[in-house]
């Protein structure tokens, strides 16, 4: 008999997880590297761990400078991801960050003055 299948979900333990991919990542890189050779085809394989850390290949040496490219656009479009969330933080507060009840009196003016400049631009555009 076989095994059974278990569903695929997100390991909710971080360590786990982290070791998950740890074990794994080797293992899809072969994968990507056989199906590269059998199949005679480029491949790129740009993976980010639990924690944060970059782990490429590529199926090609002579494509190194192109990987670079590629890995730096993804730097930058990643830090452009880093400071959209930033913003969008504005908008969506974590309460836990407020130490003090004067800061979450500064939020709430501020996203008040927020609410009343989007309205303001409804008005204009109904009209």
């Amino acid at each position: 008999m076989g095994r059974a299948k278990l569903p695929v979900k997100r390991i909710e333990n971080t360590t786990n997880r982290q070791v998950t991919f740890s074990k794994r990542r080797n293992g899809l890189i072969k994968k990507a590297y056989e199906l590269s050779v059998l199949c005679d085809i480029d491949i790129a394989l740009i993976m980010f761990s639990p924690s944060g850390r970059l782990s490429h290949f590529s199926s090609k040496i002579s494509d190194f400078q192109n990987k670079e490219s590629l890995l730096r656009i993804l730097h930058e479009r990643r830090t452009d991801n880093d400071l959209e969330l930033q913003h969008a933080a504005k908008y969506e507060p974590d309460p836990q960050e407020f130490t003090s009840m004067e800061e979450l009196e500064q939020c709430e003016n501020h996203l008040l003055d927020t609410l009343k400049r989007v309205l303001e631009r409804k008005e204009i555009k109904e009209s």
